[in-house]
């Protein structure tokens, strides 16, 4: 069989996150590596954590407030210092860095930076919605970001919500942007929230993968008929208590541009409302108990497909 990939991951701290009383604030590249052996997984794609240092973690932490410290630039020590940690740590080049990327703050600088990094780093990811930044500003304020991605043929990874109260990543204005960018080759996160519709229009995107991750707090979330994901009528139409009847469901609609990602470490979550707490064990256990064909095509011919642009054999 070719490599297994886990398409979410992240490495780094949080430390606005552990101030605040959330949890997982950290990961590192040797735990993830762990994970992987563990649980018979080959490689990984890897980024850092949601919130950077430029942000103000006492803000974070005492009022939930996202402000830019002065003179800094979102993830400006964090890419880099993720590939520092790969170079250090993963001998056998498993682990594929991300460099994160704020939609909308201080662009021109985050380029410059993002420069310094080619051919280093094998893809752009954003989480919009912790640092408050506007997706669609991608089609805007933050377009050079896309055109980089174009420019370097890098992979560009989205958190993607159906969550009303979230402003920053709508999948619609995910599915937005990747329309606008065709030269892009886009990953939007977490199975679209498991609406139907959606997925149904990424699905008509020759340029759009969708990946599962964090897929068990998304299926516990559509037991108890969470806000967080799509409402019961706009819903795949599954039983959510077997988590990997959901994934075959899903994959016959996207087919080969269906992805799995762990997530890890944030399979689990905990914050101010919500206590989520699942291990990569218990996301790999589902992965495995695929039917061969759909683990084959999730998770070792469509994300090279994602990252690279070209297909592999599946022997």
């Amino acid at each position: 069989m070719p490599p297994i990939h886990d398409v979410h991951t992240h490495v780094g701290l949080d430390q606005g996150f552990h101030l605040r009383g959330w949890w997982p604030y950290a990961a590192t590249a040797q735990g993830l590596l762990e994970h992987l052996d563990s649980h018979g997984i080959d490689r990984a794609v890897c980024f850092p954590f949601v919130l950077p240092s430029a942000f103000d973690p006492d803000a974070f932490a005492s009022r939930g407030a996202v402000e830019l410290r002065p003179g800094r630039v979102p993830f400006d020590r964090e890419n880099a210092l993720l590939v520092q940690e790969l170079d250090r740590i993963d001998q056998g080049h498993r682990l594929l860095p991300f460099a994160m990327i704020d939609p909308a703050r201080r662009v021109p600088q985050q380029l410059a930076n993002l420069d310094k990094l080619v051919g280093r780093i094998a893809g752009l990811k954003t989480q919009a919605t912790i640092i408050q930044s506007p997706i669609r500003s991608l089609l805007e304020a933050g377009r050079d970001l896309m055109v980089f991605a174009a420019r370097h043929h890098l992979p560009v990874l989205l958190h993607a919500s159906i969550w009303p109260e979230d402003c920053w990543s709508q999948v619609a204005d995910c599915l937005a942007v990747a329309e606008a960018f065709p030269g892009v080759r886009f990953n939007l996160a977490h199975s679209l929230g498991l609406h139907t519709r959606y997925l149904a229009a990424a699905a008509q995107l020759p340029n759009v993968w969708v990946d599962c991750a964090a897929h068990l707090a998304h299926c516990q979330l559509a037991r108890e008929d969470s806000p967080l994901v799509a409402r019961q009528s706009e819903r795949v139409d599954a039983d959510y208590t077997r988590p990997t009847q959901v994934l075959e469901l899903i994959h016959q609609m996207l087919g080969d541009r269906y992805l799995w990602g762990s997530d890890n470490p944030f399979m689990s979550w905990c914050d101010d409302r919500l206590r989520i707490i699942y291990s990569y064990a218990d996301e790999a256990r589902v992965l495995h108990a695929l039917p061969d064909a759909v683990k084959l095509s999730m998770a070792c011919t469509a994300p090279p497909a994602w990252l690279s642009g070209r297909k592999e054999s599946p022997t």
